[in-house]
């Protein structure tokens, strides 16, 4: 669907997010609208797609668990990208969606119109909301046509795009069973004429729940245009009502992902075992190989590889990196030109200066490595800082801990560490020293120096 947004003006509506549901099916003590997918708790999806509108205004309206939803929105809504006016209300009457309109009255009337968004439909995208505002009329039902429309409330037109009623599927006909264009549940309201409407909603049995299909009925009767915005792609209204459709939720805000990261220049050689999340930002030229997972904000450059099986979270990855197979990077920085792997671990708090390299079996942790230094294999380096072009032999350890608190140990430039060293901290190497294979240091060594600590060899003959 081509971008309308441009050409949309959102600055005098409103909108208001449905998100008082019990999820039952989810049989779940989470709310579910806080439940993940694609990276995101699905509010944040819907949200997200509003605040591409420019809207003067956002209201989630909050049942089942107010407060732990409330809390999770306000946490997060920065790093979602929110920057309209947001607020919340509580649902206090938990009747449908007429009375979470009612209840949300006094936010509707501030805005000439109001968009309503269901709070479990994270597929829904800006492009098929802005459409919605090309129809003049006092309510805009968004549509679609779908292969198995039983279930959904039937869209019957009168001629063009207009609606002559919405039929719920208790109350279809043979007739009225063949239509595929179902409703949505997405509405954009004229204000006033919502306002007029709502007070004269009246319970639908068998659970006597108050609907905004009804809302649209009196608006209609009362002489009001009801259009219909038909969307090019019925997924969008899919809505999450259980963990299979969580599960299929994952799935194809996933694919989505991965669509949108191709048509960028990235290359990702199986889609199908590729796992990355909607906030993930990735270069021009980057190529993905089969299982690797990105998470949370990570952000990797252009020209690097990443893969197979890779795991990376939060990570800052600049250009043309390779990370390589099996490896596991979180809440770190690798600048340009940078080796990971195989089977490296990179923990949090870590910093990688260009053309540094950890190899096979490494471990670092809150450490910093200097431009051109490696930490080829087998070595665990924590609590640690090397400057420029040092190499750590294999076996080395920084032993930072004394089992009450984490020490620092200091390699300064052009250090040649051997293999099998144990680095007690605290403790600070001076630039181009050497330490001997199998030392354990234990006391500070100037630039420069040659450290040996280790027993001298013994050789004895063995008595018969």
């Amino acid at each position: 669907m081509a971008d309308t947004t441009k050409n949309t003006d959102f600055s005098e509506t409103g909108v208001l997010i449905l998100a008082a549901g019990l999820g039952t099916r989810m049989k779940s003590e989470l709310p579910k609208v806080l439940h993940n997918a694609g990276g995101r708790p699905l509010v944040a999806h819907v949200l997200r797609a509003a605040q591409a509108l420019s809207p003067s205004g956002i209201c989630v309206v909050l049942g089942h668990k107010a407060q732990l939803v409330r809390e999770n929105i306000s946490a997060n809504a920065s790093g979602w990208g929110i920057t309209a006016s947001l607020e919340t209300i509580e649902q206090q009457n938990l009747t449908g969606s007429g009375t979470a309109a009612t209840e949300a009255s006094g936010f509707i009337k501030k805005f000439k119109r109001v968009l309503i968004l269901c709070g479990d439909a994270p597929f829904i995208r800006t492009a098929t909301l802005a459409a919605m505002a090309s129809s003049k009329a006092e309510a805009v039902v968004l549509t679609a046509m779908v292969p198995d429309p039983h279930g959904y409330g039937r869209i019957v037109r009168s001629g063009g795009d207009n609606v002559a009623r919405i039929v719920e599927q208790s109350s279809t006909t043979p007739e009225i069973n063949a239509i595929k264009e179902i409703n949505s549940g997405i509405y954009l309201f004229d204000s006033a004429a919502l306002l007029k409407a709502l007070p004269l909603l009246r319970p639908n049995p068998p659970k006597n729940e108050y609907y905004l299909t009804d809302a649209i009925e009196y608006i209609r009767a009362a002489g009001g245009a009801v259009k219909a915005s038909l969307a090019g792609d019925y997924t969008e209204m899919l809505g999450i009502n259980s963990r299979k459709q969580l599960a299929q939720a994952e799935k194809l805000l996933r694919l989505r992902k991965l669509e949108e990261l191709m048509d960028s220049g990235v290359t990702i050689t199986d889609p199908d075992t590729t796992y990355i999340d909607d906030s993930v930002s990735i270069g021009q030229d980057t190529v993905i190989y089969p299982g690797t997972h990105i998470y949370g904000n990570t952000v990797i450059g252009a020209n690097c590889a990443v893969g197979p099986n890779a795991f990376l979270k939060d990570m800052r990855i600049a250009d043309n990196c390779e990370i390589l197979l099996g490896s596991h990077l979180a809440e770190s920085i690798i600048a340009e030109y940078c080796v990971i792997g195989p089977y490296a671990r990179i923990r949090p708090k870590c910093e990688l200066a260009q053309k540094a390299k950890v190899g096979n079996f490494s471990e670092l942790k809150a450490a910093k490595v200097g431009k051109g230094s490696k930490v080829p294999h087998l070595s665990y380096v924590g609590d640690a800082e090397l400057g420029a072009a040092v190499n750590v032999g294999a076996g080395t350890i920084t032993c930072n801990y004394d089992g009450v608190h984490k020490h620092r140990t200091v390699l300064g430039d052009g250090v040649f560490v051997g293999s099998n060293v144990n680095l007690v901290a605290p403790v600070t190497v001076g630039n181009n020293a050497k330490l001997g294979a199998g030392s354990t240091i234990t006391d500070d060594v100037p630039a420069g120096a040659l450290a040996i600590a280790r027993a001298r060899q013994i050789v004895k003959e063995r008595k018969s």
